[in-house]
């Protein structure tokens, strides 16, 4: 049985989801949409599959099994709850929505339709070194530290404060929760500032399960690199780098880190989709959660309360 799929969205993130469905048994991408002409077309020519400058059109195309949502943020909500409308299962980047109003309609549409029907892109979850810490935690005990770093190289622009927790710490939140079978009890939030650029972002986190939180958050590093490091009551879990070649040329030896996320996620960006698809073919939704996404978002919202009013956020 092959899955006909739709995606919305062939910039970046776009089209390492075509790429990843086209290479996969059982998908066929029949169908890409963007706002560009130029970039539907680029995008649709990765699978061969028909170009849209309509994405509400393919997000509503009741002969396809599944829909692909890679669009801007700001269009998540609304193509989602039209797809659920439309009786589609979907795959949703994040974030689900950029405000909780919004998540909490995505979720009242999907509990509408009557089962899950949302995947949520946190696809750390499918990370490699991400699932050895959580498998080794389990024999070390109950939780007490979780610190998450996240550097990234967005060195060339300037992006708000909004946009770094929706676009970037919106990921670290959703690994604090998994990581920790918990929720987030409280959050305080610090911002380091070079004029108006954001270069630091802190938070730190109390959770339900009484386990504390560091979220570091570098805009502009050295290249793209992810910490994880987990202790309890028995012992430490360091996620493992993924493995790289040490490379000896011209009296130097170096490891390659990578400059963007597609890098250093490339296998859990495959392995999410892998999972999607066995799940359309189930009716089953094994991923992360329209609930995680809402989840995320209200912890989202209170990181930035925090940061603006400098006091420590409570979380229900």
């Amino acid at each position: 049985m092959t899955s006909r799929i739709g995606v919305i969205g062939a910039g970046g993130m776009g089209r390492e989801h075509i790429t990843n469905l086209h290479q996969l048994e059982g998908a066929d991408v029949v169908v890409v949409a963007d706002i560009s002409s130029e970039s539907a077309a680029a995008g649709a020519h990765l699978a061969g599959a028909e170009a849209s400058t309509n994405p509400m059109a393919v997000a509503t195309m009741t002969d396809l099994d599944g829909v692909v949502i890679a669009s801007p943020d700001d269009t998540h909500a609304e193509l989602a709850i039209a797809a659920l409308h439309a009786g589609l299962p979907v795959l949703c980047e994040k974030p689900l929505a950029l405000t909780v109003e919004d998540a909490r309609r995505v979720a009242g549409a999907e509990a509408a339709a009557g089962d899950a029907h949302v995947q949520l892109g946190f696809m750390r979850v499918y990370d490699p070194a991400h699932q050895q810490v959580a498998v080794a935690m389990a024999d070390l005990g109950a939780l007490h530290h979780l610190r998450l770093v996240h550097r990234n190289t967005n060195a060339d622009w300037q992006r708000s404060l909004d946009t770094v927790v929706s676009q970037s710490i919106v990921h670290d939140i959703h690994s604090a929760r998994w990581f920790s079978h918990s929720e987030f009890r409280s959050v305080v939030t610090q911002v380091v500032r070079s004029n108006a650029r954001i270069e630091y972002v802190t938070v730190l986190a109390e959770m339900t399960n009484d386990a504390s939180v560091v979220i570091e958050f570098a805009e502009a590093t050295y290249g793209y690199d992810i910490e994880v490091v987990a202790t309890c009551a028995h012992g430490t879990a360091l996620a493992p780098q993924p493995s790289q070649p040490d490379v000896r040329l011209s009296g130097e030896s170096h490891q390659h880190i990578g400059n963007d996320w597609f890098c250093r996620f490339s296998d859990a960006y495959r392995l999410q989709v892998v999972d999607w698809v066995a799940g359309l073919r189930t009716g089953q939704v094994t991923g992360p959660t329209t609930a995680d996404g809402l989840a995320a978002q209200v912890v989202a919202a209170a990181v930035l309360e925090s940061a603006a009013t400098g006091q420590r956020v409570l979380l229900g």
